[in-house]
């Protein structure tokens, strides 16, 4: 057990140190008007890209239960991963004209870009949970650790040779399908009997869970449409900071997830409720102090003297981000006790709809917006969950 967390551990780590090496090259060649745009379908990719997460988890889940029937599961999985990537990556491809002029970005070939890595995603979706079903974890860890060197080692050659945006987007196809071939490699059991798979399970757990990803980058898919190219870049330099502080929370928070199964119907899930509301809060003063500290070198040193207006932003960003967390949490509670499921989307619907609708005329509005929106769906998740949270009990009202 040790072996494996402290793999895991290493690898986010990692990871997360990597990512930061990435976007510093990366906005330091491109400018603030070139990162913003770069960010724009960067977030874009990973927004479609985190539904895959949800089905890893039901992978996982899968193969766990019908252990026995593992690799029957398996090339069952990696074919609803391979029709679920084509789908999305249709999806793409057709709308690449329309989604260029709305998301206001100079391209439509871009989208053919992550239209590739959206088919990547969901494949390798499977083959990554099936390491974690089966405790190869020092597999799965080695596996994310050489996606991400991978995408920042070609990054810097396609820089280097001219190419921007399109280039450094196709850097993480490339990573992305090295690993999966990789991973193919080591799973094996290609060919042979599929299992039959429940898809209404794998829906109704994936319409609980989806919106979570929609939520973390619904703040840089809009950038260029609301702001001109430059503040555009300034605010996805603050962003990518400050989603510190969202990273780390739902990491945590997937730790809490089961528990939150376990205790639905106890006294326990208002204590590992309370326990994870508490951890947010401990981590955002923790991330203040920081950023008072150390964030003025820190910043410059990822993103140099063009980025430094953007500095003034970052204690107000991760102020905004706090109700949106708890909003997560409360997202999670949700999956666990299987309610609440209309709001979560009414939720998502007015979050999105608000940034299409309405005028920005500066970052502290946009800001505000964020923190305010989700800070009054947060009293209403709580008057919907009290009973859960304050109680323990089921509640009879469900929205």
């Amino acid at each position: 057990m040790f072996k494996d967390i402290s793999s895991v551990t290493l690898a986010f780590v990692y990871v997360n140190i990597l990512g930061y090496v990435f976007h510093s090259v990366v906005s330091r060649s491109l400018g603030p008007a070139g990162y913003g745009e770069f960010m724009v379908l960067y977030s874009f990719m990973l927004t479609i890209g985190n539904i895959t997460t949800l089905f890893a988890t039901v992978s996982i889940k899968t193969v766990v239960e019908n252990f026995s029937q593992r690799y029957e599961f398996l090339r069952s999985l990696r074919l609803v991963g391979f029709m679920s990537g084509t789908f999305f990556a249709i999806c793409a491809f057709a709308l690449s004209s329309y989604l260029r002029v709305f998301l206001h970005v100079t391209e439509y070939y871009y989208f053919y870009i992550i239209a590739f890595a959206w088919l990547g995603m969901f494949i390798l979706a499977v083959e990554r949970s099936f390491l974690q079903a089966t405790g190869k974890f020092p597999l799965f860890a080695f596996s994310s650790a050489l996606e991400l060197t991978l995408r920042l080692i070609i990054a810097l050659g396609v820089i280097y040779a001219g190419f921007k945006v399109g280039g450094i987007l196709f850097s993480s196809v490339i990573g992305i399908f090295v690993v999966l071939f990789f991973l193919l490699s080591k799973n094996k059991e290609i060919r042979g009997k599929r299992a039959g798979l429940s898809i209404k399970k794998i829906l109704k757990t994936a319409l609980y869970v989806s919106p979570s990803g929609f939520f973390v980058y619904a703040d840089d898919i809009f950038i260029r449409r609301i702001f001109d190219a430059h503040t555009a870049g300034l605010f996805a330099s603050v962003s990518i900071v400050g989603k510190v502080l969202v990273w780390f929370s739902l990491t945590i928070l997937g730790v809490y997830f089961p528990k939150f199964v376990e205790s639905r119907k106890t006294m326990k899930l208002k204590k590992f409720a309370f326990q994870m509301f508490a951890i947010v809060i401990l981590a955002e003063i923790g991330s203040q102090v920081i950023v008072f500290l150390v964030g003025k070198p820190l910043f410059l040193l990822l993103f140099g003297t063009k980025f430094e207006p953007a500095l003034q932003f970052l204690h107000q960003y991760l102020l905004a981000v706090v109700p949106l967390l708890f909003s997560m949490i409360f997202i999670s509670i949700a999956t666990a006790v299987e309610k609440g499921f209309y709001l979560i989307y009414i939720h998502l619907f007015l979050f999105y709809s608000c940034f299409i609708l309405l005028s920005f005329s500066s970052i502290y509005d946009y800001l505000t917006y964020i923190f305010s929106l989700n800070l009054f769906f947060v009293f209403v998740y709580l008057y919907i969950f009290r009973k859960e949270i304050v109680y323990s009990k089921p509640s009879k009202i469900e929205l």
